[in-house]
């Protein structure tokens, strides 16, 4: 028998797919979630993430299935290249492009754990605006959002109108994961800024790291970068408050 299965990343996509799925009484055998892990304690997703997956079960009354990624980013950072130029060394922080985490962390996981349903259909989070990627999807996998014509925009009012958006959204344009090398320069400014504990742990792989984190820059000069605009805008404020006292 054929499974339905719902892929759910809790970005704005996926989810207001699976709310629209669930108030049409579309077939849902399992959705499922897959959390990457940075070290076997602690997840790739901010604590927003966890807080709205319990949002999401009580909206829906339904359980989602979290699948822990079969490595954590600590792990393979640590391994070394066994021959080339790079013997001996650490993998370090993957490269923007090719990196190794995806593949390693998300993808592997996706596999293994799809394989245990057997014949099924997979409902993919792609909205209406996305045909490049929608067209590099295997023939089991659906797209309920393009079907509807929705947009990535639409999936956004959609939610807002359910009181149903990921509040991370409030933070950063994308979603993801906190270590991931691919962010925009204020998506890391945010991350020092609100979760100084996992800035501390990138600092700390930037010590060991082969590999710049980004190809122009390591955590420890955006970490410099990031202190200097602190301190231009306290002076600035400053300016700003002495001024309008005089």
């Amino acid at each position: 028998m054929v499974k339905y299965i719902v892929s759910w990343s809790g970005g704005k996509d996926s989810s207001a797919m699976l709310i629209r799925m669930v108030e049409e009484g579309m077939p849902i055998d399992d959705i499922v979630f897959i959390e990457v892990m940075a070290t076997p304690a602690i997840g790739a997703e901010l604590p927003e993430m966890y807080e709205y997956i319990d949002k999401m079960e009580r909206y829906i009354d339904r359980k989602i299935t979290v699948v822990r990624s079969v490595l954590d980013f600590d792990a393979v950072f640590h391994r070394t290249y066994k021959t080339g130029e790079w013997a001996g060394k650490i993998y370090g922080f993957p490269l923007t492009c090719g990196a190794w985490c995806n593949s390693r962390l998300k993808i592997r996981t996706i596999q293994k754990n799809y394989k245990t349903y057997g014949e099924h259909i997979r409902y993919i989070g792609l909205a209406a605006d996305e045909p490049k990627r929608i067209a590099k999807l295997e023939s089991f996998c659906r797209t309920p959002l393009a079907e509807w014509g929705m947009t990535e925009q639409d999936c956004v009012d959609f939610l807002k109108k359910r009181d149903m958006l990921n509040p991370l959204y409030q933070k950063f344009k994308r979603l993801g994961c906190w270590f991931c090398v691919k962010q925009s320069l204020g998506s890391l400014r945010v991350l020092r800024h609100d979760y100084p504990e996992y800035w501390a742990m990138l600092m700390d792989w930037d010590k060991e790291s082969p590999r710049t984190f980004k190809p122009e820059y390591t955590v420890a000069q955006l970490e410099q970068r990031f202190a200097m605009e602190d301190r231009q805008l306290r002076i600035l404020s400053d300016i700003i408050v002495q001024r309008k006292a005089a």
